[in-house]
C-alpha cells in the first residue's frame, strides 16, 4: 500500500474541511493509500512537518491558495521531490481551478488515486516560488487584510468587501520594469505576475497554462475612474488585454522596482519587498491533475 501524507489548514474557508476526513481517509484507502494526517498549527509548522517527508510517496494539501504555497516552498527548502495532490478547501483555490481540481473534496480525492501525473512551472520571486500570482499595487493585498472571522462567514464577499473599503485610498504607483533588454516605467495601480491564468476568480492571462515555460505579467495604468471602471467590464468579459490601459508582457523573467513603500503579495500571503526579481522554474513540481 501506497503512503500519503496530508497537510490541512483547519481555519481555511468555512473551516468544514474536518468534516470531511473521514471521507477522504475512505476514498484514500479505497485507492490504495495509507494516509497519516497533518493538521497545521502555523506556517512555521509547515516547514517543520516537511522535513521528514520522502518516507512518503505523496503529498496531500488542503486550504486555499497561500497554504498550497506554503506547502510546495517547505516541500522544495527540505529537499521533499514528491507528486503534490490538491484538496481545495479555502476561500481561493485559484491555482487548482486553473488545472482542473474540483472544489468537491470526494472527486479531488479520486483525481490524486487516479494516478496521473503532470509537470507544472512555478514561479520564483526573490528567493520564493508561487504557484499561481504574485502582485502588488490597489487591490493585491486584501487577502492579508480581511479578519479571519469575516472571510470564513462571508467566503468570496469578503474580499470584495474589503476592495471596497480600498477604493478611498486610490492612488498610483511609479514602477519600472525590465524585460527583454527594454525598460518600461510607468504609473500604475496593480501588477500582477500569472503562473496561472486566473486571479480572484478572473481569467486574466486566458492563453496561459502552467506548464508553458512562460510567465505572464497584467498592469494596469493609471487612469481616471471612468476607464477604470470600463476596463473592469472588459475584464470580465476577457477582452481587457488589447485595453490601451493595460501593459501586457509575457516571458521568463522579469525585474521591477518601485519607488513607494508597498507590499507585495504572493498567493495570498505577504511577499518580500522591491526590487522583484521574478523568474520561471520550467516543470519544477510533479502535480496529480484530471
Amino acid at each position: 500500500m501506497k503512503r500519503a501524507k496530508l497537510i490541512y489548514n483547519p481555519y481555511s474557508g468555512d473551516r468544514s474541511f474536518r468534516y470531511e476526513l473521514d471521507q477522504v481517509l475512505e476514498r484514500m484507502q479505497a485507492g490504495g493509500y495509507e494516509l497519516t494526517i497533518h493538521r497545521t498549527m502555523s506556517v512555521e509548522d509547515i516547514y517543520n512537518t516537511l522535513k521528514v517527508s520522502n518516507d512518503y510517496d505523496c503529498i496531500l494539501a488542503s486550504g486555499g491558495d497561500g497554504t498550497i504555497n506554503h506547502v510546495i516552498n517547505a516541500m522544495l527548502k527540505n529537499g521533499v521531490d514528491l507528486p503534490v495532490g490538491i484538496l481545495p478547501s479555502g476561500t481561493a483555490n485559484d491555482f487548482g481551478g486553473h488545472i482542473g481540481i474540483p472544489k468537491n473534496i470526494g472527486k479531488a480525492c479520486d483525481i490524486i488515486t487516479g494516478g496521473k501525473i503532470s509537470r507544472i512551472d512555478l514561479g520564483i520571486i526573490n528567493d520564493r516560488y508561487f504557484v499561481n500570482v504574485a502582485s502588488a499595487g490597489l487591490l493585491t493585498d486584501v487577502s492579508q487584510k480581511i479578519d479571519i472571522n469575516m472571510k470564513n462567514t462571508l467566503g468570496k464577499l469578503a474580499y470584495y468587501i474589503k476592495g471596497i473599503e480600498q477604493i478611498p485610498n486610490f492612488r498610483a504607483i511609479p514602477i519600472k520594469i525590465r524585460h527583454e533588454g527594454k525598460i518600461i516605467e510607468e504609473m500604475i495601480y496593480l501588477f500582477l505576475i500569472l503562473n496561472g491564468s486566473t486571479a480572484g476568480g478572473f481569467k486574466l492571462a486566458p492563453d496561459s497554462t502552467a506548464n508553458d515555460g512562460m510567465l505572464n505579467l497584467i498592469a494596469i495604468k493609471a487612469c481616471n475612474i471612468v476607464e477604470l471602471f470600463n476596463l473592469f467590464i472588459r475584464m470580465l468579459k476577457g477582452e481587457h488585454l488589447g485595453s490601451n490601459n493595460i501593459i501586457y508582457l509575457k516571458g521568463k523573467e522579469f525585474t521591477i522596482e518601485c519607488s513607494d513603500d508597498i507590499e507585495t503579495d504572493i498567493d495570498g500571503e505577504t511577499g518580500p519587498s522591491f526590487p522583484l526579481n521574478i523568474t520561471v522554474s520550467p516543470q519544477r513540481l510533479r502535480i496529480f491533475v484530471p
